[in-house]
């Protein structure tokens, strides 16, 4: 691990350590690890609907391991997943697979909504009994949340009732057909998932919770997004957590890293992480973020190992988006 440090503060993975990487990802998928179940977290960190964030600081050993193991990441997903690659071509079909299909087939009108008149802020709107609920917040600093605001859902034309922050009510928005937009009588327009990952998440083993995850818009770049984890439905049972990503640009797959994702627990002294990916890039040792745990996303659809529309954990756990 010291040697992979040191070659990640130059920028440079070399090929074998590309090869340790995927193949000690691989390994973890075959073989398993701990589940994540959403419990309260252990000790003094209660669950809370707020995220508190410490802020970042010059530049340090921390910051250099984040960011390497950011560009690290991009490289494995490079190597497991890149079409170019001959480990990736056995991963690969060539025609969308039927899992990606139904995934696909299965979105709908759910999901993180960007505005652009508030482009620091998010709307939420899940699925609530035969119509919907909206949480909204506009962002900026002091921005209030508003939460379980009632949407009227028919067909693909959805109301909403703005009275709560002084606002119109009785407004009819149209869902595109592609289930990607939503768009006022005004024009304006709400994009979904703007940010290609974010998006609401349903984890098999707790059909009736769900997962939602947006971008963060704080001021570190070790953080990049947050993630509301509900095993029950009950949105007092809510944990967040906070995370990072690989590059973007890697996207239709990318790592997704967790910090203190419930159901994970700092490892013992002189015991290693289960995550091996995360042991691979990162010190045993340096918890600065939380427990790391590391997912693998993709909006592969050919792909047959990571379908489309999820995130892949090591021990199996498969978040899908709906």
């Amino acid at each position: 691990v010291d040697v992979i440090y040191c070659v990640l503060q130059i920028g440079v993975l070399h090929p074998m350590m590309q090869l340790f990487t995927t193949v000690a990802f691989a390994a973890a998928l075959i073989s398993g690890a701990s589940g994540f179940s959403c419990q309260q977290p252990h000790g003094s960190r209660a669950a809370t609907s707020q995220l508190k964030m410490s802020p970042s600081g010059e530049s340090s050993r921390r910051d250099i391991l984040s960011n390497a193991a950011s560009a690290a990441a991009l490289g494995i997903s490079a190597l497991v997943i890149d079409p170019n690659t001959a480990s990736a071509a056995s991963l690969r079909t060539g025609t969308i697979t039927p899992q990606s299909a139904a995934n696909k087939a299965a979105e709908s009108y759910q999901g993180v909504y960007s505005d652009p008149n508030h482009p620091d802020g998010y709307r939420v709107i899940m699925a609530s009994g035969k119509g919907a609920t909206m949480t909204l917040s506009d962002g900026g600093s002091g921005a209030e949340t508003y939460k379980n605001i009632p949407v009227g859902v028919n067909g693909n034309e959805l109301s909403f009732d703005f009275g709560f922050k002084g606002g119109p009510k009785g407004v009819i928005a149209v869902l595109s057909d592609d289930k990607q937009s939503i768009t006022f009588p005004d024009g304006n327009s709400w994009t979904k998932n703007m940010n290609k990952y974010d998006g609401i998440y349903k984890d098999p083993k707790y059909p009736n919770g769900y997962r939602v995850i947006r971008k963060y818009r704080g001021d570190t770049k070790i953080i990049n997004f947050i993630a509301e984890v509900n095993d029950t439905g009950n949105e007092k049972d809510s944990v967040f957590c906070q995370g990072s990503h690989a590059s973007l640009f890697s996207i239709p797959t990318a790592a997704f890293t967790f910090y203190d994702l419930p159901g994970t627990e700092k490892p013992k002294e002189d015991e290693k992480p289960t995550n091996f990916v995360s042991y691979a890039l990162q010190k045993p040792k340096d918890y600065s973020n939380g427990v790391p745990t590391v997912g693998q996303f993709s909006l592969e659809e050919s792909n047959t190992v990571f379908p489309y529309g999820t995130i892949t954990f090591p021990d199996k756990t498969v978040w899908t988006r709906i």
